[in-house]
């Protein structure tokens, strides 16, 4: 299987020469679990003992232990290093993972969480960021520089920016709109909608609306092809259909076209064109979270659907999450089900199902690998 990095229950592994994952130490993660730990433990008279089941602050181990603090992006970075996210509370990082196992940062802030990221061959890192709101926007900065600019914003949560291999100035990412009650409060998420957008020119264009499907995890090939997830879009308790939405105030997601004119005067020496079109829809949540927050219930059913349709390594996800390849003609063809998150490779696919990873007619073990990258 070809050489491969990628994040299972909230750590970074690798898949090693003999074929089996390896835990990476992440020592970042560590001293903030660390950190978190020893503030649980000066509180703990609270969350425990008969007076934490009077006021209802009780925590249960599980529910402890899934405070954890996680690994949140994961990307290839410049001479094979890694680059990942984590998170503390309202606070956040980037930082690079080198080859001897150290870490050093690239970007920390007190009051922004990093999430899902992706490094250009030029050093460009897009983020998907959020500060304490109901928000999450796309955020770009060179590695060298660290004064990073949000490039999207709007009344939504924009989810796994990801650079184009066809063209450097492109920058595809899903996003879902966010509706709100009359209180002011996030009343539900729309269905995800794919976004392509030119940094240089400021245009924004919603590739694939979300309607019936949601689609996720953009991916654009050196030949143009677009790789995305598929899955039907089913109404909950915080999901609401494209015609709620529309109802709902705030419901617009848009480039930023203020910060464009400085970013690209200040990497390109050149002007803005403001003659771009800058539209964009409503949007919506992400596959990855919504397996993670919703569908585990429905892991087990899942896993007997796929054995009974005959896969080899039946995994978690539903059979209708579909891996979809469309060319520059629009020509969509599905190239896996059951797909969580995936990665293309100039011999093929390797995709997580939510319990293998599955490639080069191999498969590993992999619990819930939640971002593949390759060459690591």
């Amino acid at each position: 299987m070809t050489r491969l990095a990628f994040i299972s229950d909230g750590r970074i592994n690798i898949l090693d020469t003999d074929g089996k994952p390896k835990s990476l130490e992440c020592i970042v993660a560590d001293k903030y679990r660390q950190r978190e730990r020893e503030i649980r433990n000066r509180n703990e008279w609270k969350n425990s003992g008969a007076g934490a089941m009077f006021t209802g602050n009780y925590q249960f181990e599980d529910e402890q232990e899934a405070r954890k603090l996680p690994v949140a992006g994961l990307s290839n970075g410049i001479d094979e290093r890694l680059v990942f996210s984590v998170n503390y509370e309202v606070s956040g990082g980037i930082y690079f993972k080198h080859s001897d196992g150290f870490e050093t940062p690239i970007l920390v802030s007190q009051k922004v969480k990093f999430f899902e990221i992706d490094v250009n061959k030029n050093g460009y890192i897009a983020a998907s960021s959020a500060e304490p709101t109901s928000q999450r926007h796309i955020c770009v900065f060179k590695i060298d520089d660290t004064y990073p600019q949000d490039v999207t914003e709007g009344d939504c949560v924009d989810y796994n920016p990801k650079w184009s291999l066809k063209d450097e100035n492109i920058l595809y990412y899903d996003s879902a709109g966010i509706g709100y009650d009359t209180n002011g409060f996030v009343a539900g998420y729309g269905p995800r909608s794919i976004y392509r957008l030119n940094i240089k020119t400021g245009e924004l264009d919603e590739v694939l609306e979300g309607d019936k499907y949601e689609y996720t995890n953009p991916f654009e090939d050196i030949e143009g092809n677009l790789y995305y997830i598929r899955k039907p879009y089913k109404l909950g308790k915080d999901r609401m259909s494209a015609k709620d939405l529309a109802k709902a105030p705030g419901k617009l997601a848009r480039a930023v076209g203020g910060w464009l004119d400085l970013f690209t005067r200040r990497y390109s020496g050149e002007k803005l064109k403001t003659s771009g079109a800058n539209p964009a829809k409503h949007i919506q949540k992400s596959a990855e979270q919504m397996f993670v927050d919703g569908n585990l219930f429905e892991a087990e059913k899942a896993m007997k659907e796929n054995t009974a349709a005959g896969d080899k390594n039946p995994g978690y996800i539903p059979r209708d999450w579909e891996l979809v390849k469309r060319d520059f003609k629009g020509v969509e063809t599905v190239l896996q089900r059951s797909v969580m998150s995936y990665f293309v490779t100039d011999s093929g696919i390797i995709y997580s199902n939510g319990k293998y990873i599955v490639g080069d007619d191999n498969a590993i073990k992999a619990h819930l690998a939640t971002k593949l990258i390759g060459g690591a």
